[in-house]
């Protein structure tokens, strides 16, 4: 029986969407940690970047499109710079693990057993 995160994670627009939201998440998660690092409120970074605390909040809390050059423009008001980088997404990265890929084996194995078994009963 499946759970109902490897039920939902064998959904490609759930993946897509976890994706962007994880993603999202970390830029706010930077930009706050810029901000705790420097004592800076919301206020004060509004204040830096020419705009009102509402839009900050915003920023912050992902209700605002965080756009490249957004965070680009935060991160430079911040003293810092964004590096992006690509990688595998950790839930197709799992799934082609050596030990992942012997668990299946031996599932799919067993099952065929199972089955060959229950025909012969």
């Amino acid at each position: 029986m499946k759970t109902q995160h490897a039920s939902l994670m064998e959904d490609p627009g759930f993946r897509r969407l976890l994706s962007v939201e994880a993603l999202v998440a970390e830029a706010s998660e930077v930009i706050a940690s810029l901000m705790a690092e420097q004592n800076l409120s919301k206020a004060d970074l509004a204040r830096r970047l020419n705009k009102s605390r509402a839009w900050v909040t915003q920023l912050l809390s992902g209700k605002a499109n965080m756009t490249v050059r957004t965070l680009a423009e935060v991160a430079y008001t911040l003293g810092a710079e964004v590096k992006l980088q690509a990688q595998t997404p950790s839930w197709k990265a799992s799934a082609r693990s050596p030990a992942v890929g012997r668990m299946r084996a031996a599932m799919q194995s067993s099952r065929g057993r199972s089955r060959a078994t229950s025909r012969h009963r």
